[in-house]
């Protein structure tokens, strides 16, 4: 590891970043800002009001040759100013705030979300055309706060390269804007456009404003170094690379990574999953979420068809009696490197076209796939059409998977939006289709409606380069809701959300799933605290995924399910607040074996204290409790078994200033799986009592990171972390839950040591 720390030290000498020519420190001082627009209409949003703020905000907004600068001048009591400091993008309620949100093109493809509370914490985001709302995006832009008597200030800079933007004809660009401020204190938020990014008509009702504008070509160098020791595996491993992000001024960015930094300091949360779905997990890396909103094409949680997590996976290996077997074992790894990824965008008034190439390196036994995809996306006047070729060439199997889609969004009103996207696949010479259709519709302010389609036939594949949730797939879903926010003045009542959804799934052969059937309510109180209960009913049906597709017993049938869930979050207690939740679920009985029903219970008690506007200590215990379990086995064979599973939860983030933090976050999982009962189905879907050998099995897993990060400048980090974690799977011993939480500690599959370093030259 001497080599690492000699470069590291190679890289600290030289480093340097972008410069402003005003000073960022929450003053507003300068004589740039006496020629600012000036912004002083703000309207409460949230709740939903759309009343005159009883706050006064004054915003200042200027341009110059480095970039856009905000200032916010927010006027209130010194008394009632919260400013607990976060983790960056994890801003909570407790702490007052200010936003700016700008799309930067005026086009209503994008807008991008920057946000300081008064901890000086920041929060960005990216919020697309299609509806999402993508937060793993960090940016290169800095903020500061400072207070002052009967007002604050906060204070943005955002450098021209902050992302790429098209190059209007002559000195002046037009942006679509709203700025915002949260008040902690009443926990409401106001917006100078009335709007909110929640809200379907949000790219509609943003204000405009001319800036000067300046086109500036820039070239950005990201070296890194990276070390890690595995104590249990001795396992040692150090790499360097960088990455290069070269961006015109013109409308064009190069982003190129050669041998990229893609491992992860932020760790995953633990997720035991017996289902036929695979778990989705959010893109952490700092390359991928770079210049991607592109290549982003998705609906919810149900696809994506780039799902950038699929690259650096772990790889396919070939062990057998012709090698070394124990020496192809002993290479194994849960993950691959990447010899090189590379993103190109270029971007005019109507247009947007974009390539992407990653390339996995080649392992001891193992070969690296190869991953492409080409974009391309125009707008005529309130409509967008686009077009993504991918494909991936997996030269370990000899497989190669390649997918089309034609995407599609119509703005046809400020209250009404449709989307649409036509999907194929080809693998292995089987083709497939797939097809999503959306609408959402605001029949009022305080009202809306929406719904979607979805269509995927069984052997569609997204799943190499993308995301799917579930194949042979038929979706309909539609749902409402309303707000009620007008009550007397002695009421204690702030809002009350009102909300029902439908939904109907089948396989592609018409084999119904049990219907869905949620319906919420939410009250937000005037102390600031909230209470949500929401009643749910699942028709009975017949249950396609459980069985993973097998051909001869295809479905298991389902009784009709209610179930209740009340949650809680109680108003913040000085420096410290809790929340808790309840849930029952309660399904009818077989009546092909001696059954007494499906149920589900669950509990969870969380809570937050705050020593210090710096610190801030995390804790939940969650209990989940069901009986009549059913796991798949083999075939049409099952399990049932009444369950217990418990979640710990500890988190600590501290920070000392705005440049060191320190982040622990922990999770504990025992489940205890008992009094197995072997079913097996008929090609009816009919479940019976049969005479397999059924163990109960215990699972425990044991999630530990401690992370030491120093910020030198914007994006340039010093990562130092401990991690350590394991799992353990038995069907022989019966231990206790404690017992469950120990062991993974005590006999960790991993325990790392790594310290990363990466620079913005």
């Amino acid at each position: 590891m001497h080599r690492i720390f000699k470069t590291l030290l190679l890289l600290l000498i030289p480093t340097v970043s972008w410069a402003s020519s005003m000073n960022i420190d929450g003053s507003l001082d300068e004589p740039q800002w006496n020629s600012a627009v000036e912004i002083k209409d703000f309207y409460e949003t949230s709740p939903f009001t759309l009343k005159k703020s009883e706050l006064d905000t004054t915003v200042l907004i200027f341009s110059n040759e480095d970039g856009i600068y905000v200032g916010f001048k927010n006027f209130q009591d010194n008394e009632s100013m919260l400013s607990r400091k976060t983790l960056r993008d994890e801003i909570n309620s407790l702490s007052d705030k200010n936003s700016i949100n700008i799309d930067f093109d005026g086009d209503a493809n994008k807008a991008y979300i920057f946000a300081i509370n008064l901890g000086d914490s920041l929060f960005d985001a990216i919020k697309t055309q299609s509806g999402d709302f993508k937060t793993d995006w960090d940016g290169d832009w800095v903020a500061k706060t400072q207070k002052y008597d009967g007002y604050w200030v906060s204070e943005f800079f955002l450098p021209w390269d902050i992302t790429l933007m098209t190059q209007p004809e002559g000195d002046l660009r037009k942006i679509n804007y709203a700025a915002l401020r949260y008040s902690a204190e009443n926990q409401s938020w106001t917006s100078s456009a009335g709007t909110m990014a929640s809200r379907n008509n949000y790219f509609q009702e943003l204000d405009s404003l001319e800036i000067n504008n300046y086109t500036k070509s820039k070239l950005t160098f990201f070296p890194y170094i990276s070390a890690n020791k595995n104590s249990v595996t001795e396992q040692e491993n150090s790499d360097f690379g960088a990455e290069i992000f070269y961006t015109t001024g013109k409308g064009q960015q190069l982003n190129l990574a050669i041998n990229p930094d893609f491992g992860q300091a932020e760790s995953d949360d633990v997720v035991i999953n017996f289902s036929a779905q695979e778990t989705f997990y959010s893109e952490k890396r700092a390359f991928f979420n770079e210049n991607q909103s592109l290549f982003d094409i998705s609906h919810y949680d149900r696809y994506s068809v780039i799902n950038t997590r699929r690259i650096g996976a772990a790889p396919s290996y070939m062990c057998s009696d012709e090698t070394n077997i124990e020496e192809c074992e002993a290479s194994k790894k849960n993950f691959s490197d990447i010899d090189f990824a590379l993103r190109f965008t270029q971007k005019d008034k109507s247009n947007e076209f974009g390539v992407f190439i990653a390339s996995e390196a080649d392992e001891d036994y193992s070969i690296g796939r190869k991953y492409y995809a080409l974009r391309a996306r125009s707008k005529f006047g309130d409509k967008t059409l686009g077009y993504m070729i991918t494909n991936v060439e997996d030269d370990m199997t000899g497989e190669s998977s390649t997918v089309n889609v034609i995407d599609y969004v119509n703005v046809h009103s400020k209250k009404l939006i449709t989307y649409t996207d036509f999907l194929t696949s080809e693998k292995n010479g089987n083709n497939a289709i797939g097809y999503r259709t959306q609408f959402s519709y605001l029949p009022s302010n305080l009202s809306y409606i929406s719904g979607s389609a979805l269509y995927f036939e069984d052997d569609f594949q997204l799943n190499d380069f993308g995301y799917l949730k579930r194949r042979d797939w038929i979706h309909f879903g539609i749902g409402g809701g309303r707000k009620l926010n007008e009550f007397h003045n002695d009421s204690k009542l702030k809002q009350i959300d009102n909300g029902i959804d439908l939904n109907y799934d089948a396989d592609t052969e018409g084999n119904s799933n049990p219907i869905g059937l949620d319906q919420k309510n939410s009250f937000s109180f005037k102390d600031n605290s909230k209470f949500q209960l929401d009643f749910n009913f699942r028709s009975s049906g017949k249950n396609t995924t459980i069985t993973r597709k097998d051909q001869v017993y295809p479905f298991i049938k389902s009784k009709r399910r209610l179930g209740i869930t009340a949650d809680f979050e109680a108003k913040n207690y000085s420096f410290w607040t809790y929340d808790w939740r309840v849930s029952f679920f309660k399904g009818g009985k077989d009546d092909r074996w001696e059954s007494d029903g499906y149920s589900r219970k669950f509990y969870k008690i969380a809570g937050s204290i705050f020593p210090s506007d710096n610190l801030k200590i995390n804790a939940q215990y969650r209990i989940r409790k069901e009986s009549e379990w059913l796991i798949w086995q083999d075939s049409n064979n099952l399990a049932s078994y009444d369950s217990r599973q418990d979640t710990l939860s500890f988190d600590l983030n501290w920070f000392r200033n705005n440049k060191h933090e320190i982040r622990l976050k922990s999770q504990f999982v025992a489940l205890k799986a008992e009094n197995p009962v072997s079913i097996f189905s008929d090609s009816d879907g009919y479940l019976y009592k049969g005479n397999n050998l059924v163990n109960e099995f215990d699972t425990g897993v044991a999630s530990f990171q401690i992370r030491y990060k120093y910020e030198l400048a914007p994006l340039s980090y010093l990562f130092l972390v401990y991690s350590k974690g394991g799992r353990i799977y038995d069907e022989e011993d019966d231990r206790s839950q404690s017992e469950l939480f120990r062991e993974p500690w005590k006999n960790p599959s991993d325990e790392l040591f790594s310290i990363k370093f990466r620079l913005k030259y």
